[in-house]
């Protein structure tokens, strides 16, 4: 369900943008709500297999996992991808949410991702949405995965 702008500010939906940067190893991004920084997320590679998801609008729900509790998800490409704390090298179809970066390394992890659980999920308990935008500056070319298209070059991205 997609909603127009119009349609958009009547609602009482709630937006979160995520704005993705893509590198060869990790794809990072900044999670915001209203402009306000939520926290960071990490993703596999564009050249990992399977890809992260495409870059659109979605409906967040939640779910229980008796071993790690409860955690955001959201369906895109016939896939569930979960928004929850998980080691970034077996986040396979997951985004994880991270305080900080502190000389590359991802900190705090499952502080941010309670943190934005609590937040969503009592946003969503009181029978509200919440979706998802999933954006970015610069497209990975489709032959280069891991490199960005010729008119969207960056100087100084990872190599």
């Amino acid at each position: 369900m997609l909603l127009l702008s119009s349609q958009w500010k009547k609602s009482k939906a709630m937006k979160l943008l995520l704005k993705r940067e893509y590198s060869k190893h990790l794809t990072k991004g900044s999670l915001s709500l209203e402009g306000k920084l939520l926290c960071k997320t990490l993703e596999p590679s564009v050249k990992s297999k399977p890809n992260p998801c495409a870059e659109a609008l979605y409906r967040l729900a939640y779910d229980y996992d008796d071993d790690r509790g409860w955690y955001l998800y959201f369906e895109a490409d016939a896939r569930r991808i979960e928004i929850r704390n998980n080691s970034v090298t077996a986040a396979k179809d997951c985004i994880v949410p991270v305080t900080c970066f502190k000389k590359g390394i991802p900190m705090f992890s499952r502080l941010a991702c309670r943190k934005l659980t609590d937040k969503l999920m009592d946003y969503m308990e009181q029978g509200e949405e919440v979706w998802l935008e999933i954006y970015s500056e610069f497209k990975p070319s489709k032959q280069n995965p891991w490199k960005l298209n010729p008119q969207n070059t960056l100087q100084g991205q990872e190599a």
